[in-house]
């Protein structure tokens, strides 16, 4: 199978196949998909929107190719509003926490929704999803992702404060926003500046939420 680079993420590469039809997701640090890959089937057996699965391998995933931008770019090229994007993050999150298992995504944020033409939203990159978990810490993992955004420098700051102030009201569940932060300390793809504004984004997520 011949692959062309199509996308790289923090933690994966993303090959598109011979066919167009399926992407090849690597992650660079090795592993194994198969708990991910299992997660993933329940899913979309469930209803849930998740690109479908035809094999995995080691660290590797041959995963759906879903046509359309992701939420990011949406937001970007200002075909979706912020507020908009914060519900509709919110409605994912409320979608999946009411399915049995009690599993939570913990990266569910909108580079990680993408905008399908035939679908719509399907959510992407399960590689953090674990079940039994407290969907509190679901919601604020992504709280707290908007934030990062919305105390940085970048131009589009103010819509993400946007979009967070609108998912919060969208999913007004507890918040455990110390553990959030805490694994987004920890997390190895974090830049040490980003891992040093998180009290700023915590600060905010707290503020908002009232």
């Amino acid at each position: 199978m011949h692959k062309r680079l199509v996308g790289r993420g923090r933690s994966a590469d993303v090959y598109a196949t011979d066919d167009g039809a399926w992407v090849l997701r690597s992650y660079r640090d090795g592993g194994d998909t198969a708990r991910e890959v299992a997660l993933m089937v329940r899913l979309a057996e469930a209803g849930y929107p998740v690109p479908a699965v035809r094999g995995a391998a080691g660290p590797d995933l041959v995963l759906e190719r879903l046509r359309g931008p992701s939420l990011t770019e949406g937001l970007l090229a200002g075909a979706y509003e912020p507020e908009a994007a914060g519900a509709l993050l919110a409605g994912l999150l409320d979608r999946l926490h009411a399915l049995p298992g009690r599993v939570v995504h913990l990266d569910l944020h909108p580079g990680n929704v993408v905008l399908a033409e035939d679908r719509g939203p399907v959510v992407i990159d399960w590689r953090t999803a674990e079940e039994g978990a407290e969907p509190g810490l679901d919601r604020a993992m992504s709280a707290l992702i908007l934030a990062e955004v919305a105390v940085s420098p970048a131009p589009y700051a103010p819509g993400a404060r946007a979009g967070l102030a609108a998912l919060l009201a969208a999913s007004p569940g507890p918040l455990l926003l110390a553990e959030a932060r805490a694994r987004r300390a920890a997390d190895p793809n974090l830049t040490a500046a980003e891992v040093g504004a998180l009290g700023a984004a915590e600060e905010l997520v707290r503020s908002l939420a009232g």
